[in-house]
């Protein structure tokens, strides 16, 4: 396999650490939901939206950011957050080729796709499907979206103008952990806990919410990017094309400042997390029916309040000029290895669905995951060690670093870097920048526990490629605090 070189993209030369500079600001939004029926990603059995049965629209906010110093540009950056359950690995590379030379001046190797994670969102790809019944083929959905998105891409980029920043930490409860965990030493996603075996949910929270405000030169909000620790999936299972509590969001912040804010949801690292309760499941119910709103709203009024709480706070240190830079690093990391007995789980439960007449409901999917994990075994066997690759984005603003993964990542590898990252405040971002499959990155303890999201068919990459994920993040991250 051709092995990834690691190299920093810089938009012009070396960006010189420490130096302030003005921020030029674009912001737009796209609605990438199609009138026609779409099937939607993130369970094993088949989902098609009906166009007219549409609960909330998806949307891509796009925010472009230019850094100039004495009317030259420097470096940039555009990230575009995708009311999506995951962005396929060529999805990136072909849309920043899509855009070819529309965005004048822009390096497009300094674009990221981020998806929040809905589970009720349009499909990207055809997944684990083999049938999508009457749904429109994942390719002519892509096309659709490239024009939307890309059409987003140019407002922002050629609406940039002078503006200034702020940013900010507040606090809301938006997940639990989802991994109950029992005596026999198993875990399981969204195990019972009412039962005398159940010892303890298996992992951490992240209450924290990463909020960036972006003014234009009025001082008027534009635009903001907000990271909670939390996949948008209070609604997971519906068959309707829904946002999840990221459109509840954004509608309640556009009440204050205006229709034509936009709003970047962002998901920091949860990938054993999730926005309903694990615990106090009653009493949680009770409080939401006094205040008479759903799960999802009761979510989402906790991001709106922690926001315009920390925004009152912050707006008195809105700079107009800051540090900043923008590196993108390319690297790979060890394949998680399939043992011997793993494989032996997977080719049995593909042998009792092949022998099955009729696959139903969920199986078709089921079936191809084992497959897959079968031919992993084989591959590896034969191949010797596979590597997974990365494209990881690092941007410093002033005291705060944005640094992406690809992966539905464990709260624990957050937390690492978290607790080591030399800025004053660290936002992390999952699901983002793919350039390989999909795939949970799981724990030690929970690669311990088994279960969903941390068996080997959840996941190409083990704790071995988490801890080096962490290091290779907090690298990059130190090389732009360096002083």
């Amino acid at each position: 396999m051709k092995r990834w070189i690691t190299f920093v993209a810089l938009a012009v030369g070396i960006v010189k650490a420490g130096v302030a500079a003005e921020l030029w600001i674009g912001a737009a939004e796209a609605d990438i939901t199609p009138d026609r029926p779409v099937s939607l990603t993130g369970q094993f059995h088949v989902r098609v939206a009906d166009p007219k049965q549409v609960l909330s629209r998806c949307k891509a906010n796009v925010l472009a950011i230019e850094a100039r110093e004495n009317g030259q540009a420097t470096d940039c950056a555009m990230m575009i957050a995708c009311d999506v359950c995951y962005v396929p690995q060529d999805i990136q590379q072909r849309l920043r080729a899509y855009l070819g030379d529309r965005l004048k001046g822009f390096d497009t190797g300094k674009l990221f796709l981020t998806a929040t994670h809905t589970h009720t969102g349009p499909a990207l790809d055809q997944g684990w499907y083999d049938d999508l019944g009457n749904a429109m083929p994942p390719e002519e959905y892509v096309a659709f979206f490239f024009d939307r998105v890309a059409a987003a891409a140019a407002k922002a980029w050629e609406g940039r103008a002078r503006g200034s920043v702020a940013w900010g930490l507040g606090h809301a409860v938006t997940s639990q952990n989802r991994r109950a965990m029992y005596a026999d030493g198993s875990s399981v996603m969204y195990g019972t806990t009412a039962k005398p075996e159940f010892l303890g949910l298996e992992g951490g929270e992240d209450h924290a919410v990463d909020m960036v405000f972006f003014l234009n030169a009025d001082r008027r909000p534009l635009a903001t990017m907000i990271a909670v620790a939390c996949p948008a999936q209070v609604d997971e299972g519906l068959s309707r094309v829904h946002a999840d509590f990221w459109g509840d969001v954004r509608d309640g912040l556009r009440q204050r400042f205006g229709e034509e804010f936009v709003v970047l949801g962002l998901c920091g690292p949860a990938g054993d997390l999730v926005p309903r309760p694990m615990l106090r499941k009653p009493a949680e119910a009770r409080m939401e029916q006094m205040r008479k709103l759903s799960r999802r709203q009761e979510v989402a009024r906790r991001v709106i309040d922690a926001y315009e709480s920390t925004w009152e706070v912050v707006q008195s240190d809105v700079r107009a000029d800051v540090v900043f830079a923008h590196r993108v690093e390319r690297f790979d990391l060890p394949v998680r290895n399939i043992t011997d007995q793993e494989y032996a789980t997977a080719k049995q439960q593909l042998a009792a669905l092949a022998a099955k007449e009729k696959l139903v409901g969920g199986e078709p999917a089921r079936k191809n995951w084992y497959k897959r994990t079968v031919e992993r075994y084989d591959g590896q066997s034969k191949d010797g060690a596979k590597r997974y690759a990365v494209e990881l984005h690092a941007i410093r603003l002033g005291d705060l670093a944005i640094a992406t993964n690809p992966f539905e990542l464990y709260l624990d590898y957050g937390m690492r870097i978290q607790a080591r990252s030399p800025a004053g405040q660290t936002m992390l971002v999952q699901l983002a920048s793919p350039v390989d499959a999909s795939t949970y990155l799981p724990s030690e303890r929970a690669v311990k526990g088994g279960g969903y999201s941390a068996v080997p068919e959840s996941s190409l990459v083990g704790p071995e490629g988490g801890q080096v994920l962490v290091e290779r993040t907090l690298e990059v991250i130190g090389a732009l605090f360096k002083k």
